[in-house]
């Protein structure tokens, strides 16, 4: 019976043994995919793409002065080169595979303007010829209006979603150096603190701003600080509520505790922010936009970062499995270090006229840029949410320590 037993127990180390082994195997993989900072820097800021992006915050910024105008014209005009523009840059991003097209698109003159403009007058004519067809003008222009819609709500949960990223990596990096027999409840403690540390961090932005501008003097008082407060902590509570169901006692792994604390703690920094612009907005003043033009230009930049990472990752990747028997997929090959920053450009200049359209007073179906603002900050708060949950969710299915689906993992309490 004792030898029994034994064997029993002998059996249970090996396999725990194996299982960090494994573990231990999937870190390492994981280090080997880190991308350096120089990598992305040398795409995002390369002097080969410097004047696609200055046609960009051009592009962006005349949608912006044609939305201050409130003329139905103005609609019209960032409905056509807004369409036409993004499906410029995008077909320029497929045709990158060509070493003429890149060649030609991919320089440090001016004359690399030449094969994007040209898709996007192209694309802009036939939208134009579409929009003022004298029987189906009026549907086509509702179409494309809906369209600009469709693609501004998709945005907000594409913008949190992509926002996962840095602090993703991050998160990576301190779980591949956490110690194995560090602290098991900083996921837990971290989760709870994270919002409360921004809470107090936004309080303190708050107090300055009212004490240095008087025109916040009477915006940022005592209520406002209440309300905030609230907010955040019923932001946080649900947040937490979800993750606790779904992590259960596998939170109390050290690595996987360490990623989940990490994560949270920058992750929420950018949830406080909208939940602040948020507050703000709905709290009846005039609309944020110079906040969100600000935060706009972080997005494009950080659209630019996230694909960036996932292209030279990708490319990491398919070098890694090209001798084996993995199957990464042909779809994969398509976003390369070459053509990202031109699917970066379609993207947001899609996102930037759906923007500025919805901004237009007399066109807008949501009651001009305050209704646009509080509602996509709403969303955004939302995604976020579902995206902490979704980054965990991912880390624990790549583990190999949950096997149930989403939703089920956080209908199934495990048992601390």
């Amino acid at each position: 019976m004792k030898k029994k037993e034994s064997e029993e127990e002998s059996l249970e180390e090996e396999l725990e043994e194996e299982l960090e082994e494994e573990l231990e195997e999937e870190l390492e993989e994981d280090k080997s995919n880190f991308i350096s900072q120089r990598e992305i820097l040398s795409i995002i800021f390369s002097r080969k793409t410097l004047y696609h992006v200055l046609a960009l915050f051009i592009i962006l910024t005349i949608f912006g002065v044609l939305s201050l105008t409130k003329h139905p014209i103005a609609s019209e005009l960032i409905i056509i080169f807004g369409y036409g523009t993004s499906a410029g840059y995008f077909l320029t991003a497929n045709l990158n595979r060509f070493d003429d097209v890149r060649k030609l698109s991919r320089s440090e003159k001016p004359t690399s303007l030449i094969m994007p403009a040209v898709c996007s007058i192209l694309f802009s004519g036939i939208i134009y010829a579409g929009v003022n067809h004298e029987d189906y003008g009026d549907n086509v222009s509702k179409f494309l209006s809906y369209g600009l819609i469709l693609i501004f709500m998709v945005w907000q949960f594409a913008q949190a979603w992509w926002m996962r990223i840095p602090f993703k990596e991050f998160a990576l990096r301190r779980m591949g150096n956490y110690p194995d027999d560090g602290s098991e409840y900083i996921g837990v403690i971290l989760n709870i603190v994270s919002p409360l540390i921004w809470t107090f961090i936004g309080m303190s932005i708050f107090y300055l701003l009212s004490d240095k501008f008087e025109d916040f003097a009477q915006i940022f008082d005592a209520t406002f600080n209440a309300f905030w407060l609230i907010l955040m902590l019923i932001i946080g509570s649900i947040c937490f509520y979800l993750l606790k169901k779904m992590n259960g006692v596998f939170w109390y792994n050290p690595k996987v505790a360490s990623f989940s604390a990490y994560f949270a703690l920058g992750y929420w920094g950018f949830l406080a922010y909208h939940a602040g612009v948020f507050l703000y907005s709905f709290d009846g003043n005039e609309p944020s936009f110079v906040f969100d033009l600000f935060f706009m230009i972080i997005t494009i930049l950080l659209v630019i970062y996230s694909l960036s990472v996932q292209a030279l990752r990708t490319e990491v990747r398919r070098e890694h499995l090209k001798n084996s028997n993995h199957y990464i997929g042909k779809a994969t090959g398509y976003m390369s270090k070459h053509n990202v920053i031109f699917y970066a450009i379609s993207f947001t200049v899609a996102y930037g006229s759906s923007n500025f359209f919805l901004a237009n007073s007399s066109t807008s179906l949501i009651g001009g840029f305050k209704g646009v603002s509080s509602l996509a900050h709403l969303i955004v708060i939302a995604s976020g949410i579902l995206v902490i949950l979704i980054v965990n969710y991912n880390l624990l299915t790549g583990r190999g320590l949950i096997s149930e689906g989403f939703v089920e993992s956080m209908r199934n309490p495990k048992d601390n």
